[in-house]
């Protein structure tokens, strides 16, 4: 019976990989890969730059060390694939789930395992250590993740007993993370989530007695996705512009994470097709894209007028900070409504 109830899980496990596989499809589609790739070139020619003039004994190099590798504990939580149902029809079985519990550790631990090995890989040259040394850290840090890891699995399992609800509602909050990064490409089935009313921001609910007007403008200042989403955009796009020393590339990138924030904003359109009323009102088909477009027109205009300004403030050539404008009328009014239809 213990061997079914490991074969239940790994069937689990297998379905949801072969979902993941589906959305990655829509999420390194032409366009993202393109950006990404732009990306990963410049930093790693950006870092490459740096690695030269980098003096041998350089201090800040062991505190960003110490602090990557305390961030990259971070990464990766423990997949247990437990559904609600499990609580009623698995209760029996308990001893076989605690086993499962514990072997999903190893197979938790997979990807922040390759991420801790890329990282303290690409942060030695930081503390000029050799290869061994960096094999031995890496190899620490991974035991530390099994560790925690492991910890994180014994706290579902008290007297002998599976805190059942504990489990099933962490291992629901795990896959909405995953799931949410996905729904910022396409549609992802099953996922739910959440509104939060920010009453700092009623003062920017639109008075207009349109309704797509005000019902996406409060699905952006509410949803936990799109405004949190603008805000670190924003600000990624800000240090890049007073950080990176070289006017061109701090422009480039900081129009890379505009497009990235139009194209993120674009499923919009879709927040409120599932409010029938809106199916109801007398309303014309073009009215939905019409005031997807606007609050993102609107975004996008706020986005660029603060980049231009700290571009003017910073950036030795000024004229380069003019480009903002016509990105902001192509970003803005063009590409969304070429892509809206």
């Amino acid at each position: 019976m213990a061997k079914d109830i490991f074969g239940l899980f790994a069937k689990r496990r297998a379905h949801w990989r072969a979902q993941n596989l589906k959305y990655l499809r829509y999420v390194f589609n032409d366009h993202f890969v393109l950006v990404l790739m732009f990306l990963i070139g410049f930093l790693a020619y950006q870092y490459a730059d740096f690695l030269k003039k980098l003096p041998e004994h350089w201090w800040p190099g062991y505190v960003i060390a110490v602090l990557i590798s305390l961030l990259i504990l971070l990464f990766g939580r423990l997949a247990t694939f437990v559904e609600k149902p499990d609580q009623l029809f698995l209760l029996a079985k308990e001893k076989a789930v605690q086993t499962h519990l514990i072997n999903a550790v190893k197979g938790s631990l997979i990807l922040p395992a390759v991420l801790i090995v890329l990282m303290t890989m690409l942060i030695s040259p930081l503390i000029h250590i050799s290869l061994v040394v960096t094999l031995v850290w890496a190899l620490v840090l991974i035991a530390i993740k099994y560790g925690l890891l492991l910890k994180k699995a014994r706290t579902f399992m008290q007297d002998g007993l599976i805190q059942w609800q504990d489990l099933i509602n962490y291992e629901k909050n795990r896959q909405n993370a995953i799931l949410k990064v996905f729904s910022q490409f396409t549609d992802v089935r099953g996922l739910r989530q959440q509104a939060k009313r920010r009453k700092y921001l009623d003062v920017l609910l639109p008075k207009s007695k349109m309704v797509y007007d005000y019902l996406f403008v409060r699905t952006f200042l509410r949803s936990g996705d799109y405004f949190m989403l603008m805000l670190r955009l924003l600000g990624l796009a800000v240090l890049s512009l007073i950080f990176i020393q070289s006017d061109v590339f701090a422009l480039v990138i900081a129009l890379i994470f505009d497009y990235l924030l139009v194209f993120q904003l674009l499923p919009l359109r879709q927040s409120q097709d599932y409010q029938i009323l809106t199916q109801l009102y007398p309303l014309p088909t073009s009215a939905k894209n019409l005031a997807a477009g606007k609050l993102i027109r609107g975004l996008t205009l706020l986005i660029c007028l603060v980049e231009l300004g700290v571009s003017l403030l910073v950036f030795q050539d000024k004229l380069l900070a003019v480009i903002f404008i016509p990105i902001a009328v192509f970003l803005g009014v063009l590409y969304p409504k070429y892509k809206l239809k």
